[in-house]
């Protein structure tokens, strides 16, 4: 388990007063979980992460890694502490001169370690990552995701407990962005690795991430399980950042004024109009809960926005709707809904 308490990190440029690149942040990270920690250019995650593993070294504060506390360790131990915890990079971070072997092998000749040893760990990792065709390429011959495979087996080449990701699938396109997470996700399961991702993709979150933090301008603005957050996030940052996956949860402009008119005009026999938003986990997505709510209590709808999604495995689908009905009818429909596992939001403000 990793417990960051109440981290600081600040940094001061010619002379100026010090700024807080992360502000007293304090999270958990369970053993065995994919933890993403999302947030835009410049909002402390990479900062935070590197604290992780004291490449950067808080101002204040303190990072416990299985109980013990790394900020209070002497440089051999920290060194020895390290070992424990790989890194995968944006960039790669590949020796040109050295073949697929032989950058993934480095850790463990800077180690010491017997060099038939080191071909005893070397050929199994590279052949987890699917390189074993490649072994004696260098990497200028070598695509960016097979550079990511690289990176990925030289940072389970220590045997691992904890993997840093800071930002390793950004500059991948998203088919080999497809493949590496698989990768990771395989690591995980068959290895137990705790993994934390830095992303600014929700894509990414959405696919591997167990649960996730929020962060802007170096402090947490939310954090939760991933479901949790897409299905109802709370932050404006959060909002922004989901972008297109939260496109079905948003009215467009185009739209709004006939939405307007709809509701401001009265049915025939008392009956009114609503805006309705559902939001449907697990098997509700593909049971007829809408429809057979409306034939039960005499209602009627019509659909202005609708999206299905996947996220960690599990369907996840959003629907905006005008109900038509009376309003005992229309409350006990929404009673209805809601007992069979969908949310329920009545939208006043379109």
């Amino acid at each position: 388990m990793i417990e960051l308490k109440n981290i600081q990190v600040e940094f001061s440029r010619d002379g100026a007063s010090a700024t807080a690149a992360v502000d007293d942040v304090s999270l958990t990270i369970l053993e065995g979980e994919v933890f993403g920690i999302i947030g835009l250019s410049g909002a402390g995650k990479s900062t935070l992460v590197r604290c992780i593993n004291l490449l950067n070294r808080p101002t204040s504060g303190s990072v416990i890694v299985d109980g013990k506390d790394l900020t209070k360790m002497s440089e051999s131990e920290l060194r020895e502490e390290r070992r424990s915890i790989g890194m995968i990079f944006q960039h790669f971070n590949l020796l040109s001169s050295r073949t697929v072997y032989g950058n993934v092998a480095l850790p463990l000749e800077l180690a010491g370690m017997p060099k038939d040893k080191i071909r005893e760990k070397v050929m199994p990792l590279i052949e987890l990552v699917g390189l074993s065709e490649h072994v004696n390429k260098y990497p200028s011959q070598l695509s960016g995701g097979q550079k990511q495979r690289v990176g990925i087996a030289r940072a389970l080449s220590s045997d691992p407990k904890i993997l840093l990701s800071d930002e390793a699938t950004s500059a991948l396109d998203p088919e080999t962005t497809q493949a590496t997470l698989q990768l990771l996700k395989k690591i995980n399961k068959e290895l137990g690795l705790t993994i934390v991702m830095i992303t600014h993709e929700m894509d990414v979150v959405k696919q591997i991430c167990n649960r996730v933090v929020v962060m802007n301008k170096g402090v947490v603005v939310e954090e939760g399980d991933v479901l949790e957050v897409f299905r109802d996030p709370k932050n404006e940052v959060t909002q922004a950042m989901l972008g297109t996956a939260l496109a079905a949860r948003t009215i467009p402009a185009s739209m709004v004024e006939r939405v307007k008119k709809v509701l401001n005009t009265p049915g025939e026999n008392g009956r009114k109009n609503h805006l309705i938003r559902l939001t449907f986990v697990g098997s509700s997505t593909t049971e007829p809960v809408l429809s057979r709510a409306c034939s039960k209590f005499d209602l009627d709808f019509n659909i202005l926005l609708g999206q299905v999604d996947e996220i960690q495995s599990e369907s996840y689908g959003t629907l905006t709707i005008v109900m038509e009905g009376t309003t005992e009818n229309f409350r006990q429909a929404l009673n209805y809904i809601a007992e069979r596992g969908v949310r329920v939001e009545e939208l006043t403000n379109v």
